[in-house]
């Protein structure tokens, strides 16, 4: 946290070196850019804090929320390099050792000469709590390259390397560690301005850190190799603007192949989104998912092959949020939400409702 606080006392002192760099000779071309990203705070009411497949598990609490960041942008001729940073805080009213800081530190480097876009991201997270799976960083890096010549079609191609490690040295836990790499590519249609349709393949490759199972006769062994799960991934969305509704859809066909047993699997996946605006000022965002994963062999139930890792910003089945202008820098928002996802007891989903509200203001 010291190395944190001292990179936003650096970013700060820049400011007016930056603000001198504008008008020094030969330094006219650049455009720097400071600013500060909206803040927002919230709260939510969450009925399943940790998850549980049981109804006598189930422990509900309310929890506060904070974020806020700045960046800092330069672009020059075709060149841009973007530094952002964002802090946030989630504040358990009574389940206090779920409480976690999350820091997000950003870099953007693009270049984008005549109909190309060649762009590197790197993001570091880093979540600290007192609670095992809320106590991790994750580091990940982005390259990609992007080609829209004169007419409706673009292409996009990417690769990916992330990283995840959790803090705590329990095997059940360190185990639970992984590599992916993966590389994607995707075509854009723009039928008009409102209608376009997208196709994007991918690949990739998961390593755990933990070594890999099978099945000796009756008898369970550990191999010599760490586990690897191999995912081919086909998505296929519309984005559609009808009826004064701003819509999204998504069909989704995972295949995951793994050295370790009990690990491969197929997922169907589809999925409509929609930003609905009855009056000015005022609208609503909709959110609908139906998910089907299937194993190949039932998961093996021991505390050291949890299954996957969980991202509830991506679990939502269904959610309703409603957002208004209260100013010309505010933004107020309520929303409903259920989700379900995987949990580490094979064959079980947990399932949680959420109620938030937000309030989040503009610089």
């Amino acid at each position: 946290m010291r190395k944190l606080y001292l990179l936003l006392i650096a970013l700060i002192t820049l400011m007016p070196m930056m603000s001198m760099a504008q008008s020094l000779p030969g330094m006219n071309s650049a455009a720097w850019k400071l600013a500060l990203d909206p803040a927002t705070a919230g709260f939510r009411f969450d009925d399943n804090v940790y998850r549980s497949v049981t109804d006598s598990g189930r422990f509900a609490d309310e929890i506060a929320s904070f974020d806020w960041g700045g960046l800092a942008r330069v672009d020059y001729d075709v060149f841009k390099a973007q530094f952002e940073y964002r802090l946030g805080d989630d504040q358990y009213l009574n389940y206090t050792n779920l409480n976690n800081l999350k820091n997000d530190i950003n870099l953007l480097l693009s270049a984008k000469p005549a109909e190309w876009n060649f762009y590197y991201k790197f993001d570091y997270f880093i979540r600290n709590s007192q609670y095992f799976d809320f106590n991790y960083f994750d580091v990940n890096s982005l390259l990609g390259a992007m080609w829209s010549p004169n007419g409706p079609w673009s292409y996009e191609a990417q690769f990916k390397n992330l990283a995840r490690q959790y803090y705590s040295t329990d095997p059940t836990i360190w185990s639970r560690n992984f590599v992916d790499q993966s590389g994607s590519f995707s075509v854009q249609r723009e039928i008009d301005d409102r209608f376009s349709v997208k196709a994007l393949g991918s690949y990739t490759n998961r390593q755990f850190n933990r070594y890999a199972v099978a099945f000796n006769g009756t008898t369970l062994t550990s191999l010599s190799s760490l586990q690897n799960d191999n995912t081919w991934k086909v998505l296929l969305n519309a984005h559609i603007y009808v009826a004064s509704i701003l819509q999204d859809i998504n069909f989704e066909e995972q295949r995951t192949n793994s050295n370790s047993y009990g690990f491969s699997n197929s997922v169907q996946s589809v999925s409509w989104a929609g930003v609905v605006r009855p009056v000015p000022g005022f609208y609503f965002q909709l959110f609908f998912r139906l998910y089907l994963k299937t194993y190949d062999q039932s998961p093996l139930n021991l505390p050291d092959l949890q299954l996957g890792f969980i991202d509830e910003d991506s679990q939502d089945l269904l959610a309703v949020k409603a957002n208004w202008d209260l100013g010309s820098d505010w933004v107020g928002s309520l929303g409903v939400s259920r989700i379900q996802s995987e949990s580490d007891q094979p064959g079980a989903y947990y399932i949680k409702d959420i109620i938030s509200g937000q309030i989040r203001r503009s610089f």
